[in-house]
């Protein structure tokens, strides 16, 4: 479905029509309400339909319109407007040809090249602006005037899709927000967890709530919505993350803590564990010196990786917390 920004309008059905949308264009992109259409049919214009000021300073921007039912204009006749153009007084400091036409890549070229020798040679820069270029100008949000002045229809259409796409977006708001609110609950039933309570729920419970997220149209209707927005959503998956692989990382621990701990403990004679005393072999089915320091090593660390996973949690869901109310 074409959008404003992805239409190409129709062209003006008059060179006077297209005149008038250039000359209305230029005179907001310049900030110059001065800025006029030079001349009328029949007088010497010196290749100039429009001339203006950019913000108020002394030099002027020379504009000429050429309006084509196709694709005709070329280096000759390009060249033929800038001989035009160089007899304006006083001199141009720019001078811009706007065109029906649409893109053209060696015409692009060209001009870059002809810039090159204009400018060693101190004289006026020349651009060629496409229709594709003003159509872009036409849909910006700070000229919806001018496209319902020219194009209502158009413009009617442009809003309905809009209207529509603020709809879906509001909707995806709505369903986003109450996932995010959904992992805020477990964030913070994670953040009362006892820390030897912790189970195999904290693995992958984020990762599961993620419904909206995964869409990938409802992404890029985000992203169009608000970048901002959209990279703190990023930013706090990626958190949540972070938190299943550290929880992942703590349920190791508890099974290796366990695990030397369920071992029984050997009551008969000697020191087992002690390394200058022979062990027999069937001293590792027993809870030993050994598995002692092991278990008070695996203890401390499991103790200092659960208060960094409380710290992360704690971050974790006061930007949760902002991204709902930025939502509400």
């Amino acid at each position: 479905m074409p959008t404003a920004s992805t239409s190409k309008l129709p062209t003006p059905k008059s060179w006077d029509e297209f005149e008038d949308i250039t000359w209305e264009i230029y005179k907001r992109k310049w900030h110059d309400n001065h800025a006029q259409r030079y001349g009328r049919s029949g007088q010497a214009q010196n290749g100039i339909d429009i001339y203006g000021r950019q913000n108020s300073s002394g030099k002027y921007i020379g504009v000429q319109c050429k309006r084509y039912e196709d694709n005709k204009l070329n280096q000759q006749i390009i060249k033929e407007e800038i001989v035009k153009a160089e007899c304006f007084s006083p001199p141009l400091s720019e001078y811009i040809i706007a065109t029906t036409a649409s893109r053209d890549t060696k015409l692009q070229d060209w001009v870059r090249s002809l810039n090159e020798e204009r400018v060693s040679e101190n004289k006026f820069p020349v651009y060629i602006v496409f229709w594709e270029d003003i159509c872009n100008d036409l849909v910006d949000p700070n000229n919806r005037d001018l496209l319902k002045k020219y194009y209502s229809e158009w413009e009617q259409i442009f809003s309905n899709q809009e209207k529509a796409i603020s709809e879906q977006v509001e909707s995806i708001h709505c369903l986003l927000s109450f996932e995010i609110q959904q992992d805020c609950n477990l964030l913070q039933e994670l953040l009362n967890q006892n820390d030897r309570a912790l189970s195999e729920k904290w693995q992958s419970c984020f990762s599961q709530n993620r419904g909206v997220w995964r869409d990938t149209s409802s992404r890029l209707l985000l992203a169009r919505s608000s970048r901002e927005l959209m990279s703190n959503i990023q930013f706090f998956y990626q958190q949540l993350d972070d938190i299943e692989m550290i929880c992942k990382s703590l349920l190791a621990l508890i099974s290796k803590i366990q695990s030397l701990e369920s071992k029984p403990k050997y009551n008969g004679g000697g020191i087992l564990g002690d390394d200058r005393i022979p062990q027999p072999a069937w001293v590792n089915n027993y809870f030993n010196e050994l598995d002692a320091i092991k278990s008070i090593n695996l203890n401390k660390s499991y103790s200092t990786k659960f208060n960094k996973l409380k710290e992360k949690v704690h971050e974790t869901l006061n930007i949760g917390n902002q991204i709902t109310c930025e939502f509400n």
